[in-house]
Formats: structure tokens, C-alpha cells, sequence
């Protein structure tokens, strides 16, 4: 069976043309080009590869809780973390791994605009090119456990410091961004041995000396960055919940009844033995629940509960205000950020700032408004939420601080 790949930036469907691949029933390639859709070759199922800072990956902080709970905790999780309300946003779990505290996992989500996503669904269909799959780039790229995979492209620049995260960076304030990736992670204690640099086939390699000087972090060439290559079954399908192919089981499903009859057999002798083990561990767990939230009533008691132990840090943070310590979402701090990168151009740059529920809302004019979309960049790097919005011909830049608890 054929598959069609289709790497997809955020220009598209305006800018109809891009970058596929077509793979054999071998998952070898048979013909790569780069079109507009009439001319995409026929195939048997088509994916997508969704480029550039179409997605966000996070790895947030998550209570052990049921299943039906998933959702509710990741919004709370995510609400300080995104500059929109998550109600707007479609979350794919990604990966789930226990936290170093060992009473909570880390959880991995792929974050995407809902009205994006729904679009491009539709363009894709409407031309009779369904996704099965669609993933994305942040996760697909080439990753190792030691070292830094740094993989270029026309679309941009993709850092993975790990299999479990991805960033996406300007290729044009590529290297500063970088060295203070690489400055953060030295204070961390979590420097690389090295930074492996993949370069896509008709992508400018990048001056691998002056990379290894800035960031101060040996630097070497790797294999070429071939954007198709990782866009395997193991990367997180985005086509979840609302998003999901209700029809794609319908044709194989009646070939597989045999097996689901003797895998639900043996699932239902398995629950029958295990069932007294369950039954414990679900009441032994429940007292667990039933401790924190007493303990977090009996802290706050005027205060609803929805997730006890976030809720606890948050008022942690609240305090701290009451007593006069500076919080990191402060204006004071979000200003002394702000005018670092900047740089000469804040004191005139700047003509009205307005902060409201931790966001700072700076008006630029001049050089700032022109370098704006580069001001965006390096404040992301050092954990801000940063972002711009035109309001006529006046440039907004907005930003507030990302919450790492």
C-alpha cells in the first residue's frame, strides 16, 4: 500500500504548493517532488507533516487520575502556558512518563489551533486527499539521548535536546538563540556532550566554528535532514478525540473478530484472577486522593478544589505576592525582560506598556516595531510566552511569563 507524505507549512492552502514524498508498501521512497495538489501523485492513504511553529510541544506536570480526567487536567495544567485560552487549542498526548517526585507523570502534549487544524481537514478533503495521519515536525525530527539534533530547513530550525522535547527556531536569529538554549542548559546541569547539525539537501549549512564558539559546545556535521524519514507509526497521531477517523476500522475490522474474541477471553480470565489485587489499589488510592484533599481543605478552605496539589502551589505563588516577594510575572520583571532584548531601541521603542492579569502589553514604534518579530524569538528562548498583534499599523507586543511548575 502507497503512502502520499505531505509536509505542510502555515502558508497553506494560500500558498498551495509543497514538499511530498511518495512511499512504497516497503516505506521506501518511489518519488519525492514539490507541487501544488494537482500534481501530488495518486496513493492509497495520504499523511501529513505539519512544519514550522504550527505545533507546540510541552511536558507539563500531571496528578495520577483516571482516565475521563485527562482533559479537565490538562487545560488546568496548560493555562499559564499558553497565551490562549486552551478551550481554543487541540491537545494530543504525546508520551507519559513518571515525574522525578515519583507521585506525579510528566506528560507530553502536542498543542495545535483547533480552527487550523479543522481547515486543513477540510482543503485536504475537499480535494480528495483525506489525512489518515497527521503529525508533526517538533516531534519527528531527528532526536538522541545524549547529544543535541539540530535540523535545518528552508521552513525553519528544529532543536531536539531529547526524545521527549522540540523547538522550534528562527533560521534568521538562529545562533543567538541557540547559545542561550546552550547557556540555560549549562546552568541546569544539563549541558550536551555535543550539537549534531542535520542539514536538509539544498539548505546552506550553517558555519559549524562559529556555532561551536557561540554556544560553546562542540559542534559536528550529521547525516542530512530528510524531513520524511520520521514521520513513522510511532509519532503521536493528531487526529484524536473530535478529530478521529470514524470510518477507518469499518473495512479491516470484520478480519480481525477471531483474535478479538480470544484476546477478550484471555482479557476477561485475566480480570477475574486480578480483580481482588484491583479492587485494592483502587480503594488504597483513593485514600491518597481523600488525604491530599483534606489536607488542601483544611489549607484553604473557602477554596474550590479541582487539582489539589497545583492549586496548593498556585497559592504558594500567591503568597509570596502578599508578602511582598517579587513573582516572576510581575511587571517589573516582564519590563526588565522586555527591555534586555530590546536593547537600545527601548528607551524610544516603547511608547505605551499597559499590564493586566500578568500580561504586559508593550505598543513599539521605530526600530522596535521592525525587529519585533526577532524580539518574539529571543524572549521565547528564555521562557517568556511571547507574541505579537497589529492593531491598524501599530505593533502590540505581547508577552507574559511561562509557568514551569
Amino acid at each position: 500500500m502507497t503512502r502520499l507524505l505531505l509536509a505542510i507549512d502555515e502558508q497553506w492552502p494560500t500558498r498551495p504548493d509543497c514538499p511530498w514524498v511518495l512511499l512504497g508498501p516497503d516505506d521506501q521512497r518511489i518519488e519525492e517532488g514539490h507541487s501544488e495538489p494537482r500534481h501530488w501523485p495518486a496513493a492509497a492513504e495520504c499523511e501529513v507533516v505539519l512544519t514550522g511553529p504550527q505545533c507546540l510541544w510541552l511536558e507539563v506536570p500531571l496528578p495520577r487520575s483516571a482516565r475521563r480526567d485527562l482533559p479537565r487536567l490538562l487545560a488546568y495544567a496548560l493555562e499559564d502556558r499558553l497565551l490562549k485560552d486552551p478551550d481554543t487549542q487541540h491537545l494530543t498526548v504525546s508520551h507519559r512518563r513518571p515525574a522525578d517526585d515519583g507521585e506525579r507523570d510528566l506528560a507530553g502534549v502536542l498543542i495545535i489551533a483547533r480552527d487550523r487544524l479543522r481547515n486543513l481537514i477540510a482543503q485536504l478533503t475537499a480535494i480528495g486527499r483525506p489525512p489518515r495521519r497527521v503529525v508533526a515536525e517538533v516531534q519527528t525530527a531527528p532526536a538522541g539521548p545524549d547529544a543535541w539534533q539540530l535540523s535545518l530547513s528552508a521552513g525553519g530550525a528544529i532543536l531536539r535536546s531529547g526524545p521527549n522535547s522540540g523547538l522550534v527556531l528562527d533560521n534568521d536569529i538562529l545562533i543567538p538563540l541557540l547559545a542561550q538554549q546552550a547557556a540555560t542548559s549549562r546552568a541546569a546541569n544539563t549541558a550536551p556532550a555535543h550539537i549534531e547539525v542535520h542539514s536538509a539537501p539544498g539548505t546552506p549549512a550553517p558555519d559549524l566554528a562559529i556555532l561551536h564558539s557561540e554556544t560553546g559546545t562542540p559542534v559536528q556535521a550529521g547525516s542530512p535532514y530528510l524531513w520524511w524519514q520520521g514521520a513513522d507509526r510511532k509519532a503521536a497521531n493528531l487526529l484524536q478525540g473530535e478529530f478521529a477517523d470514524r470510518t477507518r476500522g469499518s473495512s479491516w475490522i470484520g478480519n480481525l473478530r477471531p483474535a478479538l474474541i480470544l484476546g477478550g477471553s484471555a482479557l476477561a480470565v485475566w480480570l477475574l484472577v486480578n480483580v481482588g489485587e484491583v479492587v485494592w489499589l483502587k480503594q488504597h488510592l483513593g485514600s491518597v486522593g481523600e488525604r491530599i484533599e483534606r489536607v488542601y481543605r483544611s489549607s484553604f478552605p473557602n477554596a474550590p478544589v479541582v487539582a489539589p496539589a497545583a492549586q496548593m502551589r498556585q497559592q504558594l505563588n500567591l503568597e509570596r505576592a502578599r508578602h511582598g516577594l517579587l513573582r516572576d510575572d510581575d511587571a517589573l520583571a516582564l519590563m526588565a525582560q522586555a527591555a534586555e532584548a530590546l536593547g537600545t531601541d527601548a528607551a524610544s521603542g516603547i511608547v505605551a506598556l499597559r499590564y493586566e492579569d500578568g500580561r504586559l502589553d508593550l505598543t513599539l514604534s521605530g526600530p522596535a516595531a521592525t525587529r519585533a518579530e526577532a524580539i518574539v524569538g529571543l524572549l521565547s528562548s528564555r521562557g517568556l510566552l511571547a507574541n505579537l498583534r497589529q492593531d491598524g499599523t501599530t505593533t502590540h507586543l505581547l508577552l507574559r511569563q511561562e509557568n514551569l511548575q
